[in-house]
C-alpha cells in the first residue's frame, strides 16, 4: 500500500471516529432514548395554577416562588409567597415589566432583613403579534419589608450590563455582590450547537458591586446556581454536561476554581438548597422531549426530581425522589424540599405541585 493511500485511509478513519464521537456526545448529552422511572413514595396535589414556575428560594422559613413562563410574559408573573396552608400570594412592589427567571437571596448581618435578587427577563409588545420577550435582561434587588406580618417587595436597584447575554439564575454573595449563570451563544448556529451539547455556551459572571467580570468560562449550558451555606463553594447545574459542578470560591475576590462534581442521570435545570443542607434538582431525562414540549404544549415531557447531599461543598451521588411521565406535571424545572413537603414547579407547565412524603 502506498504512503498516499495509507494517509488517506488514516484520515478517513479519523474522520469516521470524529463523527462517531460527536454523534455519541449528542446522544448522551441529550439523553436520547432515556426514560424516567416513575413513582413517588408520597402524595401530591395541585397547589396553584400559574403561568409557570421558574425558581424557588427558601429564606428564614419563608418560601419565595418566582412565577413566570418560558412561553411568554404574563401579567401574573412576579414573586409569590407560599404559605403553610398551601396557598400562593403575589407580593406587591414588583416593577411593571417584571418576569422573574431566577431568584437568589441574602440576609442582613443580624439575620432579620431579607433581600431578594431576581433575574428579570424584560418584554416588548409589538403592535400585532402580541407580547413577547426581548433580549434585555437585568438583575433586580428587593428588600422584603415586614416579612413576618405583611411581606412586600421594596425595590433597591436594577443592574444591567453588556455581559448579561442570557442569564438563567443568580446567587447572592452578600450586599451588592452576586454570581450569575449566563448563556454566551448569540447566533443561530452557536445556539444550536450549544443546545446539542457540542459547544459549552455558558459562563459564570461575578458582580462585585461595581461591574461584571467572567469568573468561569466554557460551562456546558449553565442553569441553576447556589452558594453553599459557608460561602466557600458555588454549585452550578450544567444542563448538557448532565452534571452538578462545584467551584471553590475565594470569598474576598469572588474568583472561582473548578473542583469536583457529580454526573446525574438527567439534565439538571434549577437547584434549591433546603434547611437540612440537601440540594434538590429538577432534571430532564430526554432533552428532545423537553424541547418538543416547549414548542408544543400538547406533547408533555417527563418530570424527574433528584436529591443530593454535600460533602465539603462537593455534591454526592444523587437519588431520584419523584418521577412522572408528564401527566401530573410536565418538564419540571425546579423543586424544593421543606420538611416532609416537596414543591415542584415547571416553567413550561402551568402548575405548582404540593407533595407530602410519607
Amino acid at each position: 500500500m502506498s504512503r498516499l493511500r495509507r494517509s488517506r485511509r488514516g484520515l478517513a478513519i479519523m474522520a469516521v471516529m470524529g463523527v462517531l464521537f460527536f454523534v455519541g456526545r449528542i446522544l448522551w448529552a441529550n439523553g436520547v432514548f432515556s426514560a424516567v422511572p416513575t413513582g413517588f413514595a408520597g402524595s401530591c396535589k395541585l397547589a396553584a395554577t400559574v403561568p409557570g414556575v421558574e425558581d424557588i428560594e427558601i429564606v428564614n422559613g419563608m418560601v419565595f416562588v418566582a412565577v413566570g413562563s418560558e412561553r411568554g410574559p404574563d401579567p401574573r408573573d412576579g414573586i409569590y409567597l407560599f404559605s403553610d396552608d398551601g396557598r400562593l400570594r403575589k407580593l406587591a412592589g414588583g416593577p411593571k415589566d417584571f418576569h422573574p427567571r431566577g431568584i437568589g437571596s441574602y440576609r442582613s448581618p443580624d439575620g432579620s432583613g431579607i433581600f431578594l435578587l431576581v433575574v428579570n427577563r424584560n418584554s416588548v409588545q409589538p403592535v400585532r403579534t402580541g407580547t413577547l420577550f426581548n433580549n434585555r435582561f437585568s438583575v433586580d434587588t428587593f428588600e422584603v419589608s415586614n416579612p413576618t406580618t405583611a411581606p412586600a417587595l421594596v425595590a433597591q436597584g436594577t443592574i444591567e450590563g453588556g455581559l448579561l447575554n442570557d442569564p438563567k439564575d443568580v446567587a447572592a454573595a452578600g450586599p451588592g455582590a452576586f454570581y450569575v449563570s449566563n448563556g454566551t451563544a448569540k447566533d443561530g448556529l452557536s445556539a444550536a450547537l450549544t443546545s446539542l451539547g457540542i459547544l459549552p455556551g455558558s459562563n459564570i459572571l461575578y458582580f462585585n458591586g461595581m461591574s461584571f467580570r467572567v469568573v468561569a468560562e466554557d460551562v456546558y449550558d449553565a442553569r441553576g446556581i447556589l452558594l453553599t451555606p459557608d460561602g466557600n463553594h458555588l454549585l452550578v447545574a450544567s444542563l448538557t454536561a448532565r452534571s452538578l459542578k462545584s467551584f471553590g470560591r475565594e470569598v474576598f475576590s469572588g474568583n472561582l476554581t473548578e473542583e469536583d462534581g457529580v454526573t446525574l442521570p438527567a439534565a439538571p435545570e434549577k437547584i434549591v438548597l433546603d434547611a437540612n443542607g440537601s440540594v434538590w434538582v429538577a432534571a430532564h431525562a430526554d432533552l428532545s422531549r423537553w424541547r418538543n414540549f416547549a414548542k408544543d404544549a400538547r406533547t408533555p415531557a417527563p418530570s424527574e426530581i433528584l436529591r443530593t447531599n454535600l460533602l465539603s461543598g462537593v455534591p454526592q451521588p444523587a437519588q431520584q425522589v419523584y418521577g412522572n411521565a408528564g401527566s401530573q406535571i410536565a418538564a419540571a424545572s425546579v423543586a424544593a424540599g421543606i420538611g416532609r413537603r416537596l414543591l415542584i414547579g415547571s416553567s413550561l407547565d402551568n402548575k405548582l405541585l404540593d407533595c407530602l412524603a410519607p
